[in-house]
């Protein structure tokens, strides 16, 4: 059973009296506005969290990120856009020009090595949007203390994955990089797209792309669509 909101609110200001009364500025990102409204609908009751912007899409929230000041970004991962890249990408960008800005990543994939690529990009929190929003405002706090946050599996989706599961879990590891490709072109995606969504060569991402397959032996699209559904790379 998920835990009480009311919960994630007690140990909250718990940590807020610790942290002096700290208010902590978030930025929330998803490219669906029902998850916008819901968020912060919940984190307006908080107290000790103010939302302090909001971003549809990767590049409004790379925008959002230059000109607002926040201690804790909360974002999707997949957010396709046709001028600046989501996923792994933009989680790297982040790290890269916004270093002193803790992430909290939502999403709706469960696949263990994409999970621990997200942490491996700097996330300090990644929460299931199916199971585990009523933890979030703890992840934030936690994230805000520059704290890891894992939630314990067996207590909101015993089916999860552990987000610190190794890349080992599969016989010939994917890369990042593969991995990237691989969830852009089973989430709809042409080759074509691929490639511009991530600035790299056709070439290249055809050749990534073959790669991922011969890693995982899988010889046809069909196949690569099935081991997506079968291990969390499809929401």
């Amino acid at each position: 059973m998920p835990k009480p909101v009311g919960l994630s609110i007690r140990v909250l200001a718990i940590h807020c009296m610790e942290a002096k009364k700290m208010t902590i500025r978030v930025i929330l990102a998803d490219d669906h506005p029902a998850i916008i409204l819901g968020v912060r609908h919940a984190l307006n009751a908080v107290a000790g969290i103010s939302v302090v912007a909001e971003a549809p899409d990767p590049k409004i929230l790379m925008e959002k990120l230059g000109a607002v000041a926040c201690d804790v970004l909360v974002t999707d991962f997949s957010m396709p856009c046709d001028n600046t890249p989501d996923g792994l990408v933009m989680l790297n960008s982040i790290r890269r020009k916004f270093p002193a800005i803790r992430v909290v990543v939502l999403t709706m994939l469960e696949n263990p090595a994409l999970l621990s690529s997200m942490s491996h990009a700097g996330a300090l929190a990644i929460l299931n949007k199916r199971y585990e929003l009523s933890v979030l405002p703890e992840a934030i706090v936690a994230a805000f203390q520059r704290r890891p946050y894992r939630v314990a599996s067996s207590q909101l989706n015993p089916s999860r994955p552990a987000v610190e599961a190794p890349d080992e879990l599969f016989e010939h590891a994917l890369s990042s990089r593969e991995l990237e490709v691989v969830r852009l072109y089973v989430g709809g995606m042409t080759l074509t797209e691929v490639a511009l969504h991530l600035n790299r060569s056709i070439k290249t991402i055809s050749t990534q792309k073959q790669s991922a397959m011969r890693k995982l032996g899988l010889s046809n699209d069909p196949e690569l669509y099935d081991y997506a559904m079968k291990q969390g790379l499809r929401a």
